[in-house]
């Protein structure tokens, strides 16, 4: 009788290390506080009107390239300046002697109030 009581309390202690730790902060079954964001945009935007691709997120910055109007442009980075609005750091597609390449640079969108 007494290894038959020896293995049940063995067995009970085996079943609680078990599922214990899954309840501490260590364990699987808790949720992280902080959360990935995912990029929702999955396409490409289309441009509706022609803007400067600027080389930096100022006004009085060097102009890289003139986007046409339905260009396809890429989202990276939203940037919120207090003096001068939101800009947006993006990749345009274009085309210079038949050959394609993206081009990153800086786009104003406006005051962000």
């Amino acid at each position: 009788m007494n290894l038959i009581g020896t293995f049940i309390i063995w067995i009970w202690l085996l079943g609680i290390s078990l599922v214990v730790p899954t309840s501490l902060p260590a364990g699987g079954s808790q949720k992280s506080d902080v959360q990935h964001i995912e990029n929702n945009i999955a396409s490409p935007l289309i441009s509706l009107k022609e803007f400067n691709l600027l080389s930096s997120a100022s006004n009085n910055s060097s102009i890289l390239t003139k986007v046409q109007a339905g260009t396809p442009v890429n989202v990276l980075k939203v940037w919120d300046s207090e003096d001068s609005g939101k800009w947006l750091l993006v990749n345009v597609l274009s085309q210079k002697f038949y050959q394609l390449f993206y081009k990153r640079g800086w786009v104003n969108i406006g005051s962000s109030r």
